[in-house]
């Protein structure tokens, strides 16, 4: 495993490091680390859908993976860093045999709980809960962590 994506895995929770620890590495994957402005979570879809399209996903499986992940790197954006730079890291990648899809988003922000009464946003989560089979959340002292799910059939 690169040295980088083993550091960036060391400090995850468990969970999320286990995603990355078992994922098939001699297949393409993505992992970068990008600086938190809305600018760059249109770049982050697009280099998801190109690694989903060169996998052979299913343009709809490819789609909810987008729409999904991009709304998990939207929020990190938004809400993990108010008035400080930061930064968004991103992992895609397949388990061995191929039939497992997973992405992690991570920031190392600040938590910050949903208003009481949110008006027409703080749908988010719902959404990821129904475009993904797995969707599993963190809040840690280090920052938040978003592990997303799909099987390929």
């Amino acid at each position: 495993m690169p040295a980088l994506l083993t550091m960036w895995a060391d400090r995850l929770p468990s969970f999320a490091a286990a995603v990355v620890t078992s994922s098939d590495l001699t297949q393409p994957y993505v992992y970068e680390q990008l600086p938190a402005v809305p600018e760059q979570a249109a770049v982050a879809r697009g280099h998801l859908a190109r690694w989903a399209g060169g996998i052979g996903l299913s343009e709809n499986l490819a789609q909810d993976i987008v729409l999904a992940s991009g709304e998990a790197i939207s929020n990190a954006i938004e809400h993990a860093y108010i008035g400080i730079d930061g930064d968004v890291t991103i992992f895609a990648g397949t388990t061995s045999p191929g039939d497992a899809i997973r992405v992690i988003v991570t920031d190392t922000g600040r938590w910050r709980p949903p208003e009481s009464s949110p008006g027409l946003r703080g749908r988010g989560w719902g959404m990821l809960e129904r475009l993904t089979e797995t969707f599993r959340l963190a809040h840690t002292p280090d920052g938040t962590t978003v592990v997303l799910r799909w099987s390929r059939h």
